[in-house]
């Protein structure tokens, strides 16, 4: 690693952790949004809680959409042991989507790059991540444990705040094929919770040939870092 990009890894943990470094477990967060499947299609509102581990890029979302007057799904998208995974059931039982396989390891694996500005006390030297600066302002890590690869450049300001991620190519589901397509994610209204300064407000981008689709956006409503048990 280059002194260039310790330099920018240092200037996002301190802008995040102004107090010093956090020892945890990893972090927590409650949000709120709305997302929609295609251009065009109406937004639907959902309410999720996610947990990320303390190192890695491992995390768990669990959603619940509002589909229609009386319908609401819930959704399990996450990175975990090296395999990414995304599930959707109506009424609590009846599965409507479900995704796994080396597609989804890879986007998976985007996403929890992408998120890391949610535990930012993983920016830092660890395995499987190689970090590189690519300009005075962008930070690119790559994720490789072997059998899954994936990379986000992330866009850092003079303060240290990570303000959005993007990938040359993520792996989007159309009908029942697989298509890589660049992609993007913002953030926004940095606010202290527990000590630790993070993004409130995000959303997530698919760069289509017609045009940018926005899909998702969210507001994080609460945060939490999971501290380290004390040694007795």
């Amino acid at each position: 690693m280059t002194e260039q990009a310790r330099g920018m890894l240092e200037r996002i943990r301190h802008c995040a952790m102004p107090a010093g470094e956090v020892e945890c477990q990893g972090a927590w967060l409650r949000q709120s949004g709305e997302m929609r499947f295609a251009p065009g299609r109406p937004w639907l509102p959902f309410d999720a809680e996610q947990r990320f581990t303390g190192s890695g890029i491992d995390f768990c979302w669990h959603a619940s959409m509002k589909m229609g007057p009386l319908v609401r799904a819930r959704v399990v998208d996450s990175f975990e042991g090296g395999k990414g995974a995304l599930t959707a059931k109506v009424f609590g039982f009846l599965p409507v989507a479900r995704a796994r396989g080396l597609a989804t390891d890879v986007g998976e694996a985007l996403r929890g790059l992408a998120e890391l500005p949610w535990r930012p006390f993983a920016f830092r030297e660890m395995p499987c991540i190689a970090w590189e600066a690519v300009g005075q302002e962008k930070l690119r890590a790559t994720f490789d444990d072997g059998s899954t690869q994936a990379a986000v450049e992330f866009e850092v300001d003079g303060d240290g705040h990570v303000l959005g991620g993007s990938a040359a190519c993520r792996p989007r589901i159309v009908a029942k094929s697989v298509v890589d397509t660049p992609w993007s994610g913002a953030f926004r209204e940095y606010w202290m919770f527990d000590g630790v300064r993070v993004p409130t407000v995000a959303e997530a981008t698919w760069h289509l040939r017609e045009g940018p689709f926005t899909y998702w956006r969210g507001r994080v409503a609460d945060y939490r870092i999971v501290r380290r048990d004390p040694v007795l």
